[in-house]
């Protein structure tokens, strides 16, 4: 599937969810801030601002697969309300200060590009009427990965990357319902 082929099946969606996933540094953001620019209607929510604030890091969550990401705030907050066509509410959470930032609007009607690991996830990818997977081979994305900040490198080979492969290999993703895009070659 080409861009402009997946902008031309955006455009015809009316209050649709479409998610993109993929291992980190693959070009997951890129794509999203790209579509987002092209398609009115649509509010881009990156998985990024839900992740688990550190206090619920426990060896226990963290194993299990996808447990690093807070579906269960991002479905109360904003999955759920949108699907009954309500307007949602955004809380960012940034895990490098461990706050929330002030929070953003869905309007009710609208259509969510959900982008980041972990939004495969059964209980929010369930919701969607189209899913990305953005592959990147593994030199590309380590060489990704470290332009991008060499201070937390070693960090993602040694547990970030390890847990995203646990929650693809646990799900199968991707699988035959999804759309598998190369990061590499898209943008």
């Amino acid at each position: 599937m080409t861009i402009k082929e997946l902008l031309a099946q955006l455009h015809t969606l009316e209050h649709a969810l479409v998610v993109i996933d993929g291992p980190c540094g693959s070009g997951k953001t890129t794509l999203a801030e790209h579509l987002i620019t092209q398609c009115p209607g649509y509010t881009l929510v990156h998985m990024d601002d839900y992740y688990i604030p550190f206090r619920e890091k426990t060896t226990e969550r963290l194993s299990i697969p996808g447990g690093n990401a807070d579906s269960e705030r991002l479905i109360s907050e904003v999955i759920t309300p949108w699907l009954h066509g309500e307007r949602a509410l955004v809380r960012p959470y940034r895990v490098h200060t461990d706050t929330f930032l002030s929070p953003y609007e869905v309007p009710a009607g609208g259509s969510i590009l959900l982008e980041g690991s972990y939004s495969g996830l059964p209980c929010l990818s369930t919701h969607a009427v189209m899913k990305l997977f953005v592959q990147v081979d593994p030199v590309t994305q380590r060489n990704r990965l470290y332009h991008r900040n060499p201070a937390t490198y070693s960090l993602f080979l040694e547990k970030w990357i390890p847990l995203e492969n646990h929650y693809f290999n646990y799900y199968g993703l991707p699988d035959a319902s999804w759309n598998v895009l190369p990061g590499d070659r898209m943008i």
